[in-house]
């Protein structure tokens, strides 16, 4: 396998915040793949896409740039070996100068926003069946985090019940704007088929 040449702070000060959380996670503890990645998730909710499957893509480029290594250890009582991801000294630092840096700023559009930017009159229809899938998945979003709150008895609760609470939030107003939207356009509609 070729290395990829990437430094620490361009993994870490990217498009996405997923590797330096990844990190997080190894260096709070140890553990394989899938451990690593159920872990983010919790802490990341249900508003985050880390497919386990997709885990081991930021663990090698965590690897390859020196931040976390690897280790071959027994899984279990089978006889089976798992690669266990550890972070490094190097892996500490980089997450200790990713904490101090700026935060980025503005809002990504979405595939939504995307779509809605670039369509038209005609388009309406596949609009309002995209924003009624989409008002059905944030209802889905609400109710997982409703159903994942933890019992405040430690730091980590507390700040993972502040982030969801954050996303319930924004969640809520982007329901909010999906119906106001979705009215608008379903008065475009109706004016354009009198």
């Amino acid at each position: 396998m070729a290395t990829r040449k990437t430094s620490k702070k361009s993994l870490l000060s990217g498009k996405s915040p997923v590797p330096a959380a990844v990190l997080a996670a190894v260096i709070e503890r140890p553990g394989y793949g899938w451990d690593v990645a159920n872990r983010a998730k919790r802490r990341l909710g249900s508003s985050w896409r880390i497919d386990r499957k997709h885990i081991y893509s930021y663990l090698e480029r965590l690897e390859d740039d020196g931040l976390v290594r690897s280790q071959r250890e027994p899984a279990g009582q089978r006889d089976e070996m798992r690669d266990v991801y550890y972070a490094t000294e190097k892996g500490e630092e980089a997450r200790r100068e990713w904490r101090t840096m700026p935060l980025k700023q503005g809002v990504i559009p979405t595939d939504l926003d995307v779509r809605l930017l670039f369509s038209t009159e005609e388009d309406i229809p596949d609009l309002l069946e995209r924003f009624a899938e989409r008002a059905e998945r944030i209802l889905e979003e609400i109710e997982d985090a409703e159903a994942d709150e933890t019992p405040h008895v430690s730091y980590l609760a507390l700040v993972i019940n502040a982030q969801r609470a954050s996303v319930e939030r924004r969640l809520r107003a982007e329901l909010e704007w999906l119906e106001d939207t979705r009215r608008e356009l379903e008065l475009v509609r109706d004016q354009l088929s009198r």
